[in-house]
């Protein structure tokens, strides 16, 4: 466990730590801990499941302008919208 880091509404002193954290991020070298994804319009199903304490452990998120999940590139998401 002492080897494993969390981000947490950090912020970045400048733009070489902040090109870091996103090649990180592209490299898939962050795991975001993420227990669920809704679709924007599941919403409220997603913050009355939190607010009954229902929701696995992990993080929760919503997808906002993305067709799913699992798209990596603005390429990615322009084809996953021509294939809909």
């Amino acid at each position: 466990w002492m080897r494993q880091k969390r981000i947490q509404g950090s912020h970045f002193a400048h733009l070489k730590q902040a090109s870091a954290a996103n090649q990180f991020i592209i490299d898939r070298r962050v795991d975001p801990c993420m227990s669920e994804v809704f679709p924007w319009d599941r919403i409220p199903h997603a913050h009355t499941k939190m607010w009954k304490n229902q929701h696995a452990p992990g993080n929760m998120a919503v997808l906002v302008n993305a067709p799913r999940t699992g798209l990596r590139s603005f390429d990615d998401v322009i084809e996953a919208i021509a294939e809909r």
